[in-house]
């Protein structure tokens, strides 16, 4: 690759925009979207250079997409892969899943072009004030030959391993905090009709020994990580301080989804047997299911 590379970025949104931008500060960049404003406003505040057609980014080493669906990308990419260079690395930055990732590395390969996933994990304040995180996932030769061009757009980057597996965490972590969303509204509906204070709830929630911390950062990664079970509150325990929450919400008249969903969890760890072990237990159930919650212990 020569000394000074070369990126185009594909897709001017909100946060395409912002990723364009920090990679202008070190980079000759050019720039394609849907919406001519978007591509002019790049041009006039960073010095873009406008991509009117695939042709013109056959010149380009790196292309990084921020685009709005896999479908977008994998179009983008049917295009582009007759042209780009070999040896030329796709960025993937746009929300996907792992398939789509190996879908689009498949459409990449006859052309010699490496693509990696670099999901990123920012609102667009995060992004503007250089404090975004990328997710990435893919072979490190090619990690390495675009590295310069990821510490632009986000200094804070976890290597996850394979293709796909960058992608992979964003989406559960999304999905994990979109559930949480969920709960939280519910256990606002509840404080609200029991008369609790939200601003106290807010504080009690927070705090790093109690709800929302507690089964991530102890049964998680304490317990079920290593497969430790004994003593803590027992899984019978936990199962009847969820029947107590459905009482109160049933009381109060306030509908529960999430809540509601997660009781049934206990219920058949419960019916499995598990209902003296810690309530971290609940993890057993995927295992049982052959999908277990951590990869089986080497050795």
């Amino acid at each position: 690759m020569k000394d000074k590379q070369s990126v185009a970025v594909y897709g001017l949104g909100n946060m395409g925009y912002l990723v364009a931008q920090r990679i202008a500060t070190r980079f000759p960049v050019k720039v394609a979207d849907l919406n001519t404003a978007q591509v002019e406003r790049a041009q006039a505040e960073f010095g873009a250079t406008a991509l009117r057609q695939p042709q013109d980014a056959a010149d380009v080493d790196i292309v990084v997409l921020s685009l709005p669906s896999p479908a977008i990308s994998q179009a983008i990419l049917r295009e582009l892969g007759p042209v780009l260079r070999k040896g030329s690395i796709v960025v993937e930055t746009s929300t996907v899943n792992p398939d789509d990732m190996h879908a689009s590395a498949k459409l990449l390969a006859p052309y010699g072009i490496g693509i990696i996933d670099a999901s990123v994990m920012a609102g667009v304040a995060q992004m503007a004030a250089g404090k975004a995180m990328l997710l990435m996932g893919g072979d490190p030769a090619h990690i390495a030959a675009c590295q310069e061009v990821l510490d632009a757009i986000a200094p804070k980057q976890i290597y996850f391993g394979a293709t796909g597996t960058g992608a992979a965490a964003k989406v559960i972590n999304n999905a994990v905090a979109h559930a949480v969303m969920v709960v939280v509204a519910e256990a606002g509906a509840m404080a609200t009709a029991t008369g609790v204070s939200c601003e106290k709830l807010i504080g009690l929630l927070a705090d790093p020994q109690m709800g929302l911390h507690r089964p991530l950062t102890h049964r998680y990664a304490e317990r079920i990580v290593n497969g430790d079970y004994s003593g803590g509150m027992p899984l019978d325990a936990a199962r009847k301080d969820s029947v107590l929450a459905l009482q109160l919400a049933q009381t109060a008249g306030v509908p529960l989804f999430a809540i509601q969903g997660s009781h049934s969890v206990y219920e058949m760890a419960a019916v499995a047997g598990y209902g003296r072990d810690d309530y971290a237990a609940i993890a057993k159930l995927w295992a049982d299911w052959g999908k277990p919650t951590v990869p089986a212990a080497k050795g």
